[in-house]
């Protein structure tokens, strides 16, 4: 309240000075109409010597002609007092402060909405920056199970083709035998009289055939489970390039983003970056389709890898079986020789 009167006080002092000096330039410009000019020499009428009285000073002339020419006329416009012009200042001082204080209150408020904004939105960004970096991670650590089990159901597939054209090479290995053994049957059905007899030499032979006829079954049925193995094998290999293909370009927009920053070029904005479209898969169902492709792409390497060692077990029971068959024909043949001799 003391700064205030004080303010007051200078306040209406200034606007007495002011006036005054209104005023008084007021009389002096209607003075210099009147007047001659400076440069010419002032001749004093009578009117004027005879009303003018002999002063010593510049302000006496001043107070005389002041005298002289009388008070402005206020026939013109209403004219306010002192007291007036100081009240109506004062006020809009007033009015004038108070229109500052909002001003600089809102100013400021702004400034703290500014300065609030920016640190959230570097926190905000700070907070993506690492999530995204733990995507990358997450994605490259996929990326790379996807790699290895891809590189070795490929090899997988590799040893089950090879095993498969063994077992191919084996049944294709019975057809010699069999069309022998055919062959000797013939040729024993072609004896005449009494040597056409049922010996122990045609059941052995027949029982070859069956045997081979068996094998050739077995090999074919082993054939066939390899190329089913193989297509299962080529599915699991399939989605797993997929899966590999989508981790890279996962890896390839992750590590762009992550790159960005306030001063990257071409940003622009983008009405409601907030919305994504309802069929985007979530971080939860992309690490699970993974998983999946990932047990699918095992479980069908360790059904392949036992087909493996079918195909091995069978080839080599029915060439020992054979082998002693084909032996036990040979045995039954040399001992009707010499029985006959």
């Amino acid at each position: 309240s003391t700064q205030s009167t004080g303010s007051s006080g200078i306040n209406a002092e200034y606007g007495k000075q002011w006036y005054q000096r209104r005023v008084r330039g007021h009389f002096v410009r209607s003075l210099s109409l009147q007047l001659p000019s400076i440069r010419e020499p002032v001749q004093m009428t009578s009117a004027y010597s005879s009303n003018l009285p002999s002063y010593g000073s510049k302000r006496d002339v001043g107070k005389a002609l002041l005298q002289t020419l009388g008070a402005p006329s206020n026939s013109v416009r209403d004219r306010k007092a002192p007291e007036h012009w100081n009240a109506a200042l004062n006020m809009h001082v007033r009015l004038s402060d108070k229109d500052k204080n909002k001003a600089e209150t809102q100013r400021e408020a702004s400034n703290r909405l500014i300065k609030d904004l920016d640190q959230k939105t570097k926190s905000k960004q700070a907070e993506i920056n690492r999530q995204l970096q733990d995507r990358i991670t997450t994605v490259a650590y996929w990326k790379q199970r996807l790699t290895t089990e891809h590189a070795a159901i490929c090899q997988e597939i590799t040893n089950l083709t090879m095993s498969k054209q063994k077992t191919q090479q084996a049944l294709a290995s019975t057809e010699l035998p069999t069309e022998v053994s055919t062959n000797c049957l013939k040729n024993r059905e072609n004896r005449e009289a009494i040597d056409l007899v049922q010996d122990l030499v045609d059941d052995e032979l027949i029982n070859e055939l069956n045997m081979l006829s068996e094998v050739q079954k077995l090999l074919a049925t082993r054939i066939n489970d390899s190329d089913h193995r193989l297509r299962v094998l080529n599915d699991c290999k399939s989605c797993l390039e997929y899966d590999i293909r989508d981790k890279e370009e996962c890896l390839r927009l992750d590590e762009h983003c992550y790159k960005l920053n306030n001063g990257s070029a071409g940003l622009q904005q983008i009405a409601q970056p907030s919305l994504y479209d309802g069929h985007t898969s979530t971080v939860e169902k992309h690490e699970s389709f993974s998983q999946e492709n990932l047990e699918k792409s095992e479980i069908a390497r360790v059904m392949s890898c036992l087909q493996r060692e079918l195909n091995d077990f069978s080839i080599n029971k029915s060439n020992d079986e054979l082998q002693k068959q084909s032996e036990l024909v040979g045995s039954m043949f040399r001992f009707t020789s010499q029985g006959a001799y």
